[in-house]
């Protein structure tokens, strides 16, 4: 089954990274990531890291209305953790949505 997952960052500050736990693998669960999306803003970088290795860093303000989503294939298994928030490079100091796509099965 899809479902949809949005997040609330903390307050962003300027010139560093401001990261939160997105998903973790429960027992008896596995995950599939499919996307991710966020509003687009100039001089953010969307971070994605699966088990603290980085997996997406990407300016934000490529997710535009014409194509909102940013496709993904990350596959999640009991233990795992991601984790997601944005580093700021001069944009907005105010906390930031983030919305996790993901097919659940077991």
């Amino acid at each position: 089954m899809l479902r949809y997952k949005r997040i609330t960052t903390p307050t962003l500050t300027d010139g560093s990274e401001t990261i939160s736990e997105l998903l973790s693998g429960q027992k008896g669960k596995k995950y599939r990531i499919v996307s991710i999306s966020t509003a687009p803003l100039a001089n953010l970088y969307l971070r994605v890291y699966k088990n603290a290795e980085q997996v997406v860093d990407a300016a934000s303000i490529v997710m535009t209305t014409a194509a909102p989503h940013l496709p993904m294939n990350i596959v999640m298994e009991q233990g795992d953790t991601i984790k997601a928030g944005f580093y700021n490079n001069g944009g907005a100091t105010t906390a930031k949505q983030i919305t996790v796509g993901y097919e659940d099965g077991t």
